[in-house]
């Protein structure tokens, strides 16, 4: 027993990063990449038949490389029964492990035919301990006291330690070697909060006359909302900046008309305000046309494999979203995988996509362990995905991680300038985010904004199966780049106006026919959704501008203009749409009416200077009043009484 409670702290240790530096890795070697096999007789049995060569330097194993060969069994013999078994895995050459005994290894691949195939064994070595647990008595015990560590949780499925004796200085690379995985802690502490968002001013009051343009790049991310869901569901605070009211509206599926012929059609509606007896509120919703074959796709999984993502709710919830994905995926698709801790790895490189059994059997090896080089990482998947690039198709780096990046580029700064000089190869750029505590929404954000790819947040295997199984398309291929949205108001019969979220998707007017500048990507069958509240009024205008001309139709509300460029071609195109005075309803449509309360619910959860007489029960009225609510809106719907409960405690 004693020896399991030391053997788990060790685990931890490793785990946590207090084991020496290694340095990491340079640039990835394109040359010699982890491949399936061929399926042929003679590749097969060339590597059925090979017998890994083990050594030993006391402490580690060692081998060289066997061709073809994926990852490593690591078996061990059992001091009790004399029988050896399976005792880890291995990707690279060399394993450290705190337990003494006898070993021996064998290779692992699959063929480009998904079929799982093992080398021959190797020959027996034996290792030392590095540690003499003789040595471990009660000095042990009053250090391990000092160092606020529980040992008998360690060793099981929980640890506690003290965080302030956590430090980033604990973190270092963890190299070529392999070390047995940390066990898994049953929970965060709720005290030990690092949760980083970006600020972004909130939008006020325009006034027509003055400004009558509002111009803004298109955001399909929907991380926002499934975020403040985690956050409602779990108790916790809502800080204002992890509130994107774009990203709520966006989370939801609305009944919009599907174009026929442009990549967009612009559906408006005009209703009251519900929380400003003054206003009204102009809802404009930009729906993207569907696919009826998608293209082939080259996926590259960028997995943070680091010590921060070994929670419930990280790597495990990553590995099984990673199955989803790959599981729709054809043979006609490429697939790899690309993990980052202290130094990149290439865990599977240009696999074919309907390799399902090996894609599961790879992941299901990782675990966490070490800091987090995520600019290693986010080089060596663009190699890769560029290695791998096909033409015409979807060629894509899917970042799973908890945005935690401390080795590297860690600045949003420098990170936006790395992955915008990346996106010139023509990958786009996904992030999914994970995890509680310390998610660094922030850096997630700043990487899909400037990537040309989407940030969505995975908080439950729905959520996971939302986005990347019945929502595949949308999240995968892109319709049209550089998305943005302009709108003129009629200064004649508006007095002012305000955008409701978009708040750090803002852009100056003159580049809304600047098709230079980097604006927003929606991918097949997705849907763009604004709301403005604005101030009617009565009045002549002035001379400039199309609402300025005395010419001007003296019933229209403004005109909604989207531009926008075809990924393959590049060609800008740009339609229009009027909304008049008819568009008026005094009853909201079922999609006004969702879209209101989730502007409303956003705005209170925002606590924000413009919400007038908004309320989680306004907002939960106006849902209810939704004629048939699907299953998201449904959960909408539980989730403000949810809120409403907890604030009344």
């Amino acid at each position: 027993m004693r020896k399991q409670i030391i053997s788990g702290v060790l685990s931890v240790i490793m785990a946590l990063g207090t084991l020496p530096a290694i340095p990491a890795s340079a640039a990835i070697d394109l040359k010699n990449l982890p491949t399936p096999i061929a399926s042929d007789t003679k590749t097969v049995n060339k590597f059925t038949k090979t017998t890994p060569q083990l050594s030993t330097n006391d402490y580690t194993l060692k081998w060289k490389p066997v061709e073809g060969a994926l990852y490593y069994e690591i078996y061990r013999k059992d001091e009790k029964t004399g029988k050896f078994e399976k005792y880890d895995t291995a990707f690279g050459t060399s394993y450290w492990s705190y337990n003494a005994g006898e070993f021996y290894i064998r290779a692992i691949t699959y063929t480009y035919d998904d079929v799982k195939k093992h080398s021959r064994y190797s020959n027996t070595v034996k290792i030392k301990s590095y540690y003499d647990f003789d040595d471990y008595d009660e000095e042990y015990d009053d250090a391990s006291v000092d160092a606020g560590i529980d040992y008998e949780a360690s060793a099981g499925a929980g640890v506690e330690y003290d965080e302030d004796d956590i430090s980033e200085e604990m973190d270092y690379d963890d190299g070529d070697v392999a070390y047995a995985p940390m066990p898994e802690p049953e929970e965060v502490d709720d005290d030990y909060n690092t949760e980083e968002y970006s600020k972004a001013e909130e939008s006020g009051w325009k006034t027509a006359a003055i400004s009558p343009l509002s111009t803004f790049s298109a955001d399909v991310d929907t991380a926002s909302y499934a975020n403040l869901r985690r956050l409602i569901k779990n108790g916790d605070p809502i800080p204002t900046d992890a509130v994107r009211i774009e990203e709520m509206l966006n989370y939801f599926d609305y009944d919009y008309v599907v174009p026929k012929n442009n990549a967009f059609k612009i559906n408006t509606e005009l209703s009251d305000c519900p929380w400003n007896s003054d206003a009204q509120l102009l809802m404009v919703g930009i729906q993207g046309r569907e696919i009826e074959k998608t293209p082939n796709s080259n996926l590259v999984f960028l997995i943070d494999t680091s010590g921060s993502m070994y929670s419930n709710d990280k790597l495990p919830l990553v590995k099984s979203s990673v199955k989803k994905l790959a599981g729709t995926m054809g043979k006609d698709d490429r697939i790899s995988i690309v993990t980052y801790s202290g130094e990149e790895r290439v865990i599977v490189a240009g696999a074919n996509g309907n390799q399902i059994k090996m894609v599961s059997d790879l992941v299901s090896q990782l675990y966490a362990n070490g800091s987090t080089n995520g600019e290693s990482g986010i080089n060596a998947a663009y190699a890769l995905a560029e290695k791998y690039y096909i033409e015409g198709g979807n060629n894509r780096i899917i970042m799973a991680t908890d945005g935690d990046l401390n080795v590297g580029i860690s600045d949003e700064d420098e990170l936006k300038k790395l992955i915008e000089k990346k996106r010139e190869s023509g990958v786009y750029f996904s992030v999914l985010g994970y995890g509680t505590g310390n998610i660094k929404d922030n850096k997630m954000e700043t990487l899909a904004d400037n990537g040309n790819g989407s940030y969505h947040y995975i908080d439950t295997a729905k959520e996971a199966e939302k986005v990347l199984v019945a929502e595949r398309d949308s999240t995968l291929f892109t319709i049209a780049e550089d998305v943005k949205l302009q709108v003129e108001f009629n200064p004649a019969n508006v007095k002012s106006y305000r955008l409701i979220g978009y708040d750090n998707r803002r852009l100056a007017n003159e580049d809304f026919k600047n098709d230079a500048k980097d604006a927003g990507e929606v991918g097949a069958g997705h849907s763009v959704t604004a709301i403005y509240e604005i101030i009617p009024a009565d009045g002549k205008t002035g001379d400039s501008l199309k609402y300025q001309k005395s010419t001007a139709n003296k019933d229209d509300i403004a005109t909604v203009k989207v531009r926008y460029k075809n990924p393959a071609s590049k060609k800008v195109s740009q339609i229009s749409s009027v909304v008049d005075k008819a568009s008026y309803s005094k009853e909201m449509s079922d999609n006004m009416k969702l879209a209101a309360a989730v502007t409303e619910f956003g705005l209170v959860l925002k606590n924000s200077e413009h919400k007038g007489t908004a309320t989680a029960e306004g907002a939960l009225k106006l849902a209810e009043s939704i004629s048939k609510p699907d299953y998201y809106e449904k959960e909408f719907i539980s989730l403000i009484k949810k809120f409403m409960g907890r604030n009344k405690k």
